[in-house]
């Protein structure tokens, strides 16, 4: 497949920056410093805000030769923002940036000298990093054999190198190498190679992400999920026709900003209810092999781990989430898709 016109031959590689923003002015102001920065030019920006206090347009006045624009949506929802954003962009590359990233420079120049070195990409990260008690990590290891046999069992995710050799579980070591990177028959992605100067996922953070418009809007964001828009790149990435290309040389910092943001229970509350809806009403492409019934059984791994180490909240959340599957009551699958909207757009000075 044509990684799309201009990456090849044309130097420039014209780029869309999708911005959706909901009351963080000042994540969203440095994030547009260190755009501002970026050594790749940028064709236009467009910032989606739902804020209760929009920007003023002294704010984006440092993109000299980009155009600004910015729209105010009257819809709080990420996956409606990020949908107007990305069907109002003009460039055949589109990047897809969460408001409280911090990027290096040399960011998107990382991505884009990858495209030209692999056609076939149409999707492009960096590696993605969080903060956790001991730095800034991109991946969880599995480092014991008991929670690797957990998650085999159980059909869990796992989003890290697989650093147990304990001959009891060999067959486990071996099924997951032999695998690689994919979807759990329970729906759940697994990533346990992260090797080389790059590797390939049919799933991935995408909010520092370079992505083909054409594969966004043939694959848009879910406008049933809730407004926080838990499990929208999950959605997103299930409908590429191919799988994500991950650069590990360059990486990006997410600060997940306490404004805006669910307690984690409640976003992981979410978070469930966004994959039980996937899974239970897609049948093909990266999810074709994952069953409704083995997420319910996954369900229940979790439900007992959570209550045997005493996260109350979060088996909670399970045990709601089984219990809503029992009635037929997710609300991803009656929540009614937002019609359109245009929003009031304000062009750079």
């Amino acid at each position: 497949m044509s990684a799309g016109p201009g990456v090849e031959n044309d130097p420039r590689v014209d780029v869309s920056v999708v911005i959706p923003t909901c009351n963080r002015r000042s994540q969203v102001l440095s994030l547009l410093g260190d755009l501002a920065r970026s050594t790749h030019p940028i064709r236009e920006l467009l910032i989606v805000d739902s804020s209760d206090e929009p920007l003023g347009a002294s704010d984006y006045t440092g993109f000299k030769d980009c155009d600004v624009q910015y729209v105010v949506s009257k819809k709080k929802s990420v996956c409606v923002q990020r949908n107007i954003g990305i069907r109002r962009a003009r460039s055949s590359w589109i990047f897809l940036c969460d408001d409280d990233m911090q990027l290096p420079p040399d960011y998107l120049t990382k991505l884009v000298q990858h495209l030209r070195g692999h056609p076939e990409a149409g999707a492009v990260s960096g590696l993605w990093l969080e903060k956790s008690a001991t730095g800034w990590q991109s991946s969880f290891p599995v480092k014991s054999a008991l929670g690797l046999l957990w998650r085999y069992v159980f059909q869990l995710g796992i989003w890290g190198e697989i650093q147990v050799s304990e001959p009891l579980v060999g067959f486990a070591i071996d099924h997951y190498r032999r695998k690689g990177n994919h979807i759990s028959r329970a729906g759940w992605p697994v990533i346990v190679d992260f090797s080389g100067k790059y590797f390939r996922t049919p799933i991935y953070s995408l909010g520092a992400s370079l992505v083909r418009r054409d594969w966004l809007l043939n694959s848009p964001y879910d406008e049933r999920l809730d407004p926080h828009g838990h499990g929208d790149n999950y959605g997103v990435a299930l409908g590429f026709p191919e799988a994500i290309h991950v650069v590990t040389d360059v990486a990006v910092c997410h600060h997940k900003s306490e404004a805006n943001r669910l307690e984690d229970f409640e976003a992981y509350a979410r978070r469930l209810l966004a994959l039980h809806y996937m899974v239970a009403s897609r049948r093909a492409g990266a999810l074709a092999d994952a069953r409704e019934r083995f997420f319910i059984w996954s369900l229940i791994g979790q439900l007992v781990f959570h209550a045997s180490v005493g996260n109350r909240r979060f088996a909670k959340a399970v045990l709601d989430t089984l219990l809503a599957i029992a009635r037929g009551t997710n609300p991803n699958f009656s929540r009614a898709e937002p019609a359109e909207e245009s929003g009031r757009t304000e062009q750079s000075p």
